[in-house]
């Protein structure tokens, strides 16, 4: 275990660069896209030890990774985001620094082959099709790709196929495509398209944001990197470990204790706006999910369902209209968010639907209440919790409830701990609701909302938390 780099746990931004010789129009001053542009990845394959959720002075909650460590960056698990274009030419340079042999794979794009320590390999390939990747190390499988070594690749399309509004892929399904055709334009769906912006509202194109989920044992992880140098740890053995290590009293066991989405979890991840979508009804979104580990997801989103667009690279022909999807290993999953109206806020002609909302009765509790359109939620935009002016020493502790937020938790409930019981502090994210493009009156913005989106870098891995100024 050579220890090269403490990694900080923070609330920041998340590494992304984009690939390519020429940056399309509709990437060029998007703040989504191209943190930092670069002609080729330059990775070295190394190790760190990472400050978790649940880390602090009286609690100790650190986990040893591997790590994809890209030139550009400080060490960070997993490796940074990347962004390119279908036929733009990438080229990638691995330098392996540990002591085993490794690789860098992408399915059906690329594969360095077995990289021996210290040694370096060079490839390239030409992405033909838009979607969702995972770069991942495939030998030792699963180990290597459990220990940290994996990351996402993002292929966007050129162009719209003509005649027809931006979709994620190069060839939508007829349905997909309707889809996308109909936000921003559809009774159901007014608003913006998923390609539209408006500068005048901070409101980004192309609004993406990417959950790689994983699960991390700091016990069965040190093993790994305290094994001799050189040699593999047996694959069937870190899996009998990682699935089926027996229940102890102290909580010692070799089980993941530590659960991410993109290498962040509980407040960190729920309350990111690089990682939880902030948006007003009628700004539609996708969300990227890659399933790095080795155990099931069942992802709850509230407030909205969501269209399952692509499944492992397939385009669906009549996609799913759900609210929770289970996520195999190494499946790979789009999701569309309309940004309708939430289901709780009554309409005169149903959930969801961008019309005229039914009045509230005056509130008794409330001086001076009157009655009101039941949205926007007045109600809960004034309320603090704890209340406005309450201190701890010299500090207002009081939060305003806006944006208005609800939970994406996963059901397989574990999952939702650290350390076996910090409750709260698991793999969670959200969906924030930051406004309405269709009240009456013109686009409504609620109090405090963010001022960044998606999956863009504010600085280093152990930057200060920059997410939420208030909270």
């Amino acid at each position: 275990m050579k220890r090269r780099d403490f990694v900080k746990y923070a609330g920041g931004g998340i590494a992304t660069l984009f690939v390519g010789s020429m940056m399309p129009s509709w990437i060029a001053g998007n703040q989504l896209f191209a943190s930092q542009q670069v002609q080729e990845l330059n990775f070295t394959i190394t190790d760190a030890i990472k400050d978790m959720a649940s880390h602090n002075a009286i609690n100790k909650a650190q986990c040893y990774f591997w790590l994809y460590k890209e030139k550009n960056f400080p060490a960070e698990v997993p490796g940074p985001h990347i962004f390119t274009t279908v036929g733009s030419t990438v080229k990638v340079t691995v330098t392996n620094g540990l002591d085993e042999p490794h690789a860098f794979y992408i399915g059906g794009l690329v594969d360095t082959g077995t990289i021996r320590p210290g040694a370096t390999k060079t490839v390239q390939f030409v992405p033909a099709e838009a979607g969702t990747y995972l770069y991942y190390d495939n030998l030792n499988a699963p180990v290597n790709r459990i220990m940290g070594l994996h990351g996402a690749l993002v292929v966007m399309p050129k162009e719209a196929k003509a005649g027809h509004r931006f979709t994620p892929y190069s060839n939508p399904t007829p349905a997909v495509q309707q889809l996308f055709d109909d936000f921003g334009t559809a009774a159901h769906f007014p608003g913006l398209a998923w390609e539209e912006g408006d500068d005048a509202t901070n409101t980004p194109a192309f609004r993406q944001y990417i959950w790689i989920l994983h699960a991390a044992s700091s016990r069965l992880f040190a093993e790994v990197g305290k094994y001799p140098a050189g040699k593999d740890y047996p694959a069937a053995q870190f899996v009998k470990a990682y699935q089926t290590d027996k229940f102890r009293s102290d909580g010692l066991n070799k089980k993941p204790e530590f659960f991410t989405i993109s290498g962040q979890s509980g407040w960190f991840s729920a309350h990111n706006p690089y990682i939880t979508p902030n948006h007003r009804v009628g700004e539609p979104c996708i969300i990227r999910i890659l399933n790095a580990g080795m155990s099931l997801h069942s992802l709850h989103i509230h407030a909205n369902h969501i269209y399952v667009t692509g499944v492992n690279g397939e385009v669906q022909r009549n996609p799913y209209w759900i609210d929770t999807y289970t996520a195999h290993p190494l499946e790979i999953v789009e999701w569309a968010v309309p940004y309708i109206r939430p289901p709780d806020v009554p309409n005169k002609r149903g959930i969801g639907l961008a019309d005229e909302p039914l009045m509230s009765i005056a509130n008794p509790a409330i001086s001076g209440s009157q009655p009101h359109p039941v949205w926007p939620p007045i109600e809960e935009l004034n309320t603090f919790l704890p209340e406005k002016g309450e201190k701890a020493g010299d500090f207002d502790i009081s939060v305003r409830m806006s944006p208005i937020c609800y939970p994406m938790h996963d059901h397989s409930e574990a999952s939702q701990s650290a350390q076996g019981g910090n409750y709260g502090l698991g793999m969670m994210s959200g969906i924030h609701f930051i406004g309405d493009r269709n009240i009456t009156g013109g686009v409504t913005t609620f109090p405090d909302p963010p001022s960044s989106h998606g999956p863009d870098m504010s600085g280093t891995a152990a930057g200060p938390d920059i997410s939420h100024s208030d909270h």
